[in-house]
């Protein structure tokens, strides 16, 4: 298992208080037990084994109760059978014990406090499964959770117990969020994706209802990202799109972490008809942000992409009819559409709030982005990562038709042909239903 996926499967570790000591681990594997090890130095742990002051133990696989009464941090993960034996005894040692849904069971990402009932249905707000079996089950354990019932939540269980009461995530430490909330407040995690560009993101749950979320970043490549949204939310704010974006709070840099601290509102119910017409408008709007032209012809100077390496003989014979049709345009001085652009515009990146329509995940903004890019991959995404059996003749036709109505909203002509060749080219090689898109439009077009 790679180092990215092991720093996902672990990423509830921002959660650890900050203590110092020595560290023993049980039940774990020994890929696993070499991760824990490597990272121990940065919590200020050591791997000595005549004493265990922080306890890890992965119940599901482990029994024992050594140590227990000498340890000031016990960390357990299990299943609900395992953790209702371990929390019996934490609870009879410790002053402290927080518990912790991890969701879904078999593949965290979403980390849910069951320290009440408030604090639970908010939290669940993060986890947005795009299947809608899972979407039923989610809205279950709400209603459940309303009442103060966490059974279906408890599938997989985090348990974190401390000698003191005054607890402090080792994470919100680094982030200088003490300072801002105090220390009596919980928190809900969402583990983002497990590749070097994770970020781990952070609801705080206080008294009131939260107004904020961080974003905290780790790698190279995702501190990288984060800078970006800064750079771009803060010009944002100097836009007329300033209201259906969030604020730039604050951006933390440590030698551990880059955090972005942004605006945060909870969503409401409300149309898919409403919603789309908002986000068609909004998506209109745009176009007029850093409005510039370029002539195609330089434009396809620097047009990446390698059709070669598709699998299919008839996506490179569309790739390269594309580009014969997209060549043919530009000996004509054609010119393309340039403009500031939200660069990963999937459904689940926009919400509604009581202040209406909200777009939020700016990371892959760009200032002089491709014209319509948002509107092509706000229909494509559900069709490439969520839906089954999915039909390239229907999502071609509800791409059209989509960004007809944003060119409508923008008041400009747009030949959709050629922005949508643009883009396609750039992706053929990535999925299957890319490369079917090509070859339908390269017959459109001809």
């Amino acid at each position: 298992m790679c180092q990215e996926e092991m720093d996902y499967r672990f990423g509830w570790r921002w959660l650890l208080p900050a203590v110092e000591g020595s560290m023993r681990i049980y039940g774990f594997s020994d890929e696993e037990e070499q991760f824990w090890r490597r990272i121990s130095s940065d919590f200020g742990w050591n791997a000595r084994v005549d004493q265990s002051d922080i306890l890890l133990v992965n119940a599901d696989q482990c029994v024992t109760k050594t140590d227990l009464h000498a340890a000031g941090l016990v960390c357990v993960i299990g299943n609900r059978i395992t953790i209702k034996y371990w929390r019996m005894i934490l609870d009879k040692t410790f002053p402290l014990v927080r518990e912790y849904s991890l969701l879904p069971p078999n593949n965290p990402r979403v980390i849910v406090p069951l320290s009440s009932a408030r604090h639970t249905v908010t939290a669940l707000s993060l986890h947005r499964p795009g299947r809608w079996v899972a979407r039923l089950g989610l809205l279950l354990a709400r209603v459940l959770a309303f009442f103060g019932n966490f059974w279906l939540l408890r599938g997989r269980v985090l348990l974190i117990a401390t000698r003191s009461t005054g607890f402090i995530p080792r994470g919100a430490l680094q982030a200088g969020l003490l300072g801002r909330f105090g220390q009596r407040i919980d928190y809900a995690l969402y583990l983002g994706t497990p590749d070097d560009n994770r970020k781990t993101i952070v609801l705080p749950l206080a008294d009131s209802s939260p107004n904020m979320i961080l974003k905290v970043a780790g790698t190279p490549k995702s501190r990288a990202s984060l800078k970006n949204e800064a750079a771009a939310l803060s010009a944002l704010s100097q836009s007329i799109l300033s209201g259906f974006v969030p604020k730039l709070e604050d951006l933390i840099s440590s030698d551990a972490a880059l955090t972005l601290y942004q605006e945060y509102r909870p969503r409401q119910l409300v149309s898919q008809r409403k919603l789309n017409a908002d986000i068609v408008n909004f998506l209109g709007q745009l176009t007029a942000l850093n409005h510039q032209s370029m002539l195609l012809s330089e434009y396809l100077q620097v047009l990446s992409g390698d059709s070669d390496e598709c699998e299919s003989d008839d996506v490179v014979r569309a790739c390269r009819a594309l580009r014969e049709r997209l060549q043919n345009q530009a000996e004509l001085d054609a010119e393309i559409l340039l403009h500031r652009t939200h660069g990963d515009f999937a459904p689940w990146n926009c919400a509604w709030t009581n202040q209406g329509l909200f777009v939020f995940d700016w990371e892959e903004s760009a200032e002089d982005g491709l014209a319509l890019q948002d509107a092509f991959y706000h229909v494509i995404a559900p069709a490439l990562l969520v839906q089954r059996n999915v039909s390239a003749i229907e999502t071609l036709s509800a791409v059209f038709c989509f960004a007809n109505r944003v060119i409508e909203a923008s008041g400009m002509k747009l030949d959709i042909r050629i922005y949508l060749a643009l883009w396609l080219l750039t992706r053929a090689g990535r999925a299957k239903l890319y490369g079917e898109l090509c070859v339908l439009l390269a017959r459109r077009w001809s």
